[in-house]
């Protein structure tokens, strides 16, 4: 009976999505190397980024290439404050972080990562009409953006709520051990 349940969680854990807390225990400050933190993760859609660190002295800014490259943030995606901010990965596509305090960018508070398109449609069988083009599935700029976006932009706001509940992660527990339970 126990075997039956670490087999259900194990599956059910590979498929869902992770949680990664930015810099892990150190968080989002000083003299941590994020870019070697990303590049070390598999992000994939769903998966939500959490940020913690002290709002008195940090923040953090999602951006545009561009704004990453220049550490500036002069039309921020997305801005967090409280210190304690969680973001859920909709879209495909590039995501650039920064602090926009002074000099915190430069001296290496910032990471990018990228996430794939979703996996490729399956190839057409033997004898399907192929005269017909398939709908386009490109996602156009701008993006990453946040969940919903219709091209609004909160600047200026903390786009996703500071208060992240594990709930989503308790479902498929609770589904796990009723369905354990009712075979006993």
């Amino acid at each position: 009976m126990m075997m039956l349940l670490v087999v259900i969680m194990a599956t059910l854990g590979s498929t869902m999505a992770a949680v990664y807390e930015v810099g892990d225990s150190t968080g989002w400050t000083f003299n941590y190397n994020y870019e070697q933190w990303a590049s070390s993760k598999s992000f994939q859609l769903g998966d939500t980024l959490v940020f913690n660190f002290n709002p008195q002295l940090h923040n953090v800014r999602q951006v545009n290439k561009t704004s990453f490259d220049t550490c500036t943030d002069h039309d921020p995606i997305a801005s967090f404050y409280t210190g304690s901010d969680s973001l859920t990965l909709m879209t495909p596509g590039e995501y650039y972080f920064l602090c926009d305090i002074p000099g915190h960018c430069a001296s290496g508070l910032k990471f990018h990562f990228k996430i794939a398109m979703p996996g490729t449609p399956p190839a057409t069988p033997a004898g399907t009409n192929t005269d017909t083009p398939p709908e386009s599935t490109t996602l156009t700029p701008p993006y990453p953006y946040f969940p919903g976006n219709s091209g609004i932009t909160p600047t200026g706001s903390n786009a996703y709520s500071s208060k992240w509940l594990p709930m989503n992660m308790l479902l498929p527990l609770l589904l796990a051990s009723s369905m354990v339970l009712s075979m006993v």
